[in-house]
């Protein structure tokens, strides 16, 4: 049997589901295909931040107004229907473990061109009087914009969403791709075929495994996390950015992560990964470390780029072929707004980005 869609897209993540919600906004007809499911890469953690004030410094991050406010808007429409809360706006504390970093992070604050009301300046004692027990030298800032999110449910509830659309379809399945009479063959294991005017790939960090996309400069980074129950009560319910991040969405469960793995040889959980977050989780938070034991571990690649912005846009000698990817750590925050830009390139010609665009690495 053989269907027929203006776009498949080839992974189910933050930017492939995403990006079939743009689309089918507009009234174009999307398949959505992984073998492995919804969210089964990078995309798939257990809990994750949107937070505006990224890497050591708390810089503001690209275009961060304009993605705010689309992510915070596809949360809370797919929430809306939902009855089990998967995301909360829990401000992101980020404390400075030295002088220095704390007299980078003020320049930030003072220079950036922060929204109102997002971030604000903590001296030393106002950090440590918000949250008791924890390290800090020289202040840090306080985002109260940031969010906590169960990443892996929302996208469930975003694909039960899609779903419901009779111009979506989503197949969990092995695949096989070929170009015949100008159209894209996608075969799955069911033997259907799938026809498709174009061919999007969101596939993150094996998007290297496709011979068409073998030259494109991604990089694999393998991240580690691991769950953690407290032995009473968090006395805290906002997140914690500093040698990684520490985020809860429960009373006494929290996350800390993240590995930043650049060479790696193999993508599972290990105890060297569980040792790095542990040391670094005891200098920020020593008591909590000290009263709390790991449940789980979770591990995931994920693909980052040489300037560490995303990849969009077509192919240089295939027609009708196209890369969304890249996304790296900040996948969340970007997600709702650049796919509203690959929408509109895909459907109305509109020119990407040239911070994202891949015309950038001709």
């Amino acid at each position: 049997m053989t269907k027929h869609f203006d776009y498949c897209i080839l992974g189910a993540g933050l930017a492939g589901v995403s990006l079939a919600s743009e689309l089918t906004k507009e009234n174009a007809s999307v398949c959505l295909i992984d073998p492995k499911g919804i969210g089964s890469g990078a995309s798939g953690t257990p809990l994750g931040l949107v937070n505006p004030a990224t890497g050591r410094y708390a810089t503001l991050t690209w275009e961060a107004e304009k993605c705010y406010t689309s992510i915070l808007d596809n949360l809370t429409s797919i929430q809306q229907m939902c009855d089990l809360p998967f995301f909360k706006k829990t401000g992101v504390l980020r404390p400075a473990l030295d002088e220095k970093i704390a007299k980078r992070m003020k320049e930030n604050l003072d220079s950036m061109p922060w929204p109102n009301n997002w971030i604000e300046w903590f001296d030393e004692d106002a950090v440590k009087n918000f949250h008791p027990g924890i390290t800090c030298t020289g202040g840090g800032v306080w985002v109260s914009a940031g969010l906590t999110v169960d990443i892996s449910s929302y996208l469930k509830e975003f694909l039960r969403f899609l779903i419901s659309n009779s111009n979506f379809s989503f197949i969990e399945s092995e695949y096989s791709i070929i170009k015949k009479d100008r159209k894209w063959e996608i075969n799955v294991s069911n033997h259907e075929i799938i026809r498709a005017d174009k061919l999007v790939f969101t596939t993150g960090a094996s998007t290297n495994d496709f011979d068409f996309w073998k030259d494109l400069p991604l990089y694999p980074v393998k991240g580690q996390l691991a769950v953690l129950e407290s032995q009473s009560p968090l006395l805290f319910d906002h997140a914690v950015s500093a040698l990684g991040y520490i985020a809860s969405m429960d009373s006494n469960r929290f996350i800390i992560g993240s590995t930043y793995e650049h060479s790696f040889n193999h993508e599972q959980i290990d105890e060297q990964g569980l040792d790095y977050l542990l040391i670094r989780f005891g200098k920020v938070l020593p008591e909590l470390k000290a009263n709390s034991k790991v449940i789980f571990q979770w591990s995931g690649v994920r693909a980052s780029t040489p300037n560490r912005m995303p990849i969009m846009g077509n192919h240089p000698n295939e027609e009708d072929l196209y890369v969304f990817a890249g996304l790296g750590s900040k996948g969340l925050l970007y997600s709702g707004y650049l796919s509203k830009k690959m929408k509109d390139y895909l459907m109305f010609n509109v020119a990407l980005p040239l911070d994202v665009n891949i015309n950038r690495f001709a």
